[in-house]
C-alpha cells in the first residue's frame, strides 16, 4: 500500500569545487526551488542548507504532504529533469553524501511557525539533526512522549525556534551517517544563535536532561546546517 502521511526527505550533496563553487551550485539550485514554491503544493518544505561541518556539502530538506505521491509529482517535473541535467552537463556534484526518508509521528512537535517574516527567503536560520537509534522499542515511544511533550512547551516560550518536530527513518541508508529502519530523526530550527543558546540553557530543557539519560538510546550522529535562503522552510 503507498503511504500518503506526510513525509520528510534529506538528500546531501558535496559539490565538486574543482568545477563549481558552493555559490554557482546554489544559483544553478535555486531555479529548481522556485518551481517547487510556485508549481508544488504539496511540497511543504524545500530548502538548500549549508554543512557547518564541511563547507562544501549542501543539504536539502524536502517535506511532502501526502507522501509518495508528492515526491513522484515533485520528480516528474520538468524542473527537476532541468536541474539534473544542467549540474550533470557542468559535472558540478562530486557526490551525493546522504540520502534517507522519514515518516511524520503523530501529535509531535511542529513543522512551521507564523514568524509574520518569509520564511521561504530567509537566511542564516540555524537547523540541527539529531539521529537516535533505540533497541528497544518502549525506549523510544518513552522517548518522544517525553520530548513531545518539552516541544509543547518550547512552542509557547521560545518563539525564535522555528522547527521542533521528529520523523522515523522510512529505510536502512545506503551511504552516510548510519540510519536504521525506525530511527528517530530530530530536528530543530532556530531563528538566530541566540535562539539556539536561549533553547539549549533553559530551566526546563536542562530540568530534562536527567530523565533523558534514563532512557536507554544511542546518538547516531549530531550534524548542524544554516539555510541559504534559496527555497522555503514552510508554505504557511
Amino acid at each position: 500500500m503507498a503511504n500518503h502521511s506526510p513525509l520528510t526527505a534529506l538528500v546531501e550533496y558535496e559539490v565538486r569545487v574543482e568545477n563549481s563553487d558552493v555559490g554557482q551550485w546554489l544559483d544553478v539550485w535555486q531555479a529548481r526551488g522556485q518551481d517547487a514554491l510556485f508549481g508544488e503544493p504539496e511540497t511543504l518544505a524545500y530548502e538548500a542548507m549549508q554543512s557547518q561541518q564541511n563547507a562544501d556539502q549542501i543539504l536539502v530538506f524536502e517535506r511532502y504532504k501526502n507522501g509518495q505521491s508528492s515526491l513522484d509529482a515533485h520528480i516528474a517535473r520538468t524542473a527537476h529533469a532541468t536541474l539534473i541535467e544542467t549540474m550533470g552537463s557542468r559535472n558540478m556534484t562530486r557526490r551525493r553524501v546522504m540520502s534517507n526518508l522519514f515518516s511524520d509521528i503523530d501529535d509531535y512537535g511542529w513543522w512551521s511557525r507564523d514568524t509574520g517574516a518569509d520564511p521561504m527567503q530567509e537566511a542564516g536560520i540555524i537547523v540541527t539533526l539529531i539521529g537516535t537509534h533505540f533497541d528497544d522499542e518502549a525506549m523510544k515511544q518513552r522517548y518522544i512522549e517525553v520530548t513531545g511533550d518539552h516541544a509543547n512547551y518550547c512552542y509557547e516560550a521560545e518563539p525564535d525556534t522555528l522547527i521542533y518536530n521528529g520523523c522515523l527513518a522510512m529505510r536502512d541508508s545506503d551511504r552516510g551517517p548510519d540510519i536504521k529502519t525506525g530511527d528517530l530523526l530530530f530536528v530543530a530550527a532556530f531563528k538566530n544563535q541566540a535562539a539556539a543558546i536561549k533553547h539549549r540553557d533553559d530551566p526546563r530543557h536542562l530540568k530534562l536532561q536527567p530523565v533523558l539519560e534514563g532512557i536507554a538510546r544511542e546518538r547516531r550522529f549530531a550534524l548542524t546546517y544554516l539555510t541559504t535562503g534559496r527555497g522555503f522552510l514552510w508554505r504557511e
